[in-house]
């Protein structure tokens, strides 16, 4: 997909891909596999349910022209020992008839895509998705959470700060911040999350990316909202990556990263909320 000017890297509903004349994750998937000369049929990722940890869904929402939908998952670990670092995992959006109408388990879908970045021992994550294809109208979802309790430490939320929400007349609002990388490791990839809530309800949520950040570096990303954005916005920065490189996969050069700057304040807080009227 392509890059925002200066700083960020966006996964965006599937109107403003079009809008902007992007291509979607799955798109760029399959041209990097032709750009490497892969020969082999992409499958599906294979999935097993893992035990020790329960699965919620807070929130399914779809993007204004019905082609997008967007899923806000919470992941709970049942066991207190259990703590999880770039998880596989599945959801399956499902019609009032029972019918499969979206899924982010395509063949050859890019692997933050289907990867939960990591769940704290014995705490709370969020797996945010808001580039599922569908078919038809989600209204619910069925989710496997595929992986083995961590055996490194799991960092803390990566600080999040100066979260901003801009109007854009032909994308809709958008939010932006900077993430600083205070984990002391290189993150791979870092889904920063966006969830809107109105009391307890999650009535909306977006996503950006960054691929590749240093440890004391720092990021600013832009994201767009799939749902409301009428609300508590909490921006979330877990991380992918725990000591000695375990966790998710190189996508980017070692360095700074695409979409990152460095130097200025350090933030100090693990996620940022505001209240927007």
């Amino acid at each position: 997909m392509k890059k925002l000017p200066l700083v960020v890297i966006v996964p965006i509903v599937l109107f403003a891909l079009v809008a902007a004349g992007c291509e979607s994750s799955f798109d760029l998937a399959a041209r990097k596999r032709a750009a490497a000369g892969d020969v082999v049929q992409p499958t599906t990722a294979e999935m097993t349910a893992m035990t020790g940890v329960d699965s919620k869904v807070e929130g399914i929402f779809m993007s204004s022209d019905g082609l997008t939908g967007a899923v806000v998952v919470k992941i709970t670990a049942k066991d207190p020992k259990v703590s999880l670092l770039w998880a596989k995992i599945q959801v399956s959006l499902k019609d009032a008839k029972g019918n499969e109408v979206g899924t982010n388990n395509l063949a050859g879908a890019l692997p933050v895509l289907i990867h939960l970045s990591s769940l704290p021992k014995g705490g709370e994550a969020y797996y945010v998705n808001d580039q599922i294809i569908l078919s038809g109208t989600p209204t619910t979802a069925d989710v496997i959470v595929d992986g083995v309790p961590a055996t490194v430490a799991i960092p803390k939320n990566l600080a999040v700060s100066k979260v901003q929400l801009v109007a854009d007349p032909n994308l809709g609002k958008s939010w932006t911040t900077t993430v600083t990388n205070d984990s002391g490791v290189r993150q791979e990839t870092i889904i920063v999350q966006a969830i809107v809530r109105k009391g307890d309800k999650v009535v909306g949520t977006g996503t950006a990316i960054i691929n590749g950040l240093d440890a004391d570096a720092s990021a600013t990303v832009t994201g767009y909202f799939i749902g409301s954005s009428d609300g508590e916005v909490t921006v979330i920065a877990p991380p992918s990556n725990g000591p000695g490189g375990a966790g998710a996969e190189p996508e980017a050069p070692a360095g700074g990263g695409a979409g990152s700057t460095t130097g200025g304040s350090t933030p100090t807080a693990p996620a940022v909320t505001l209240q927007i009227n």
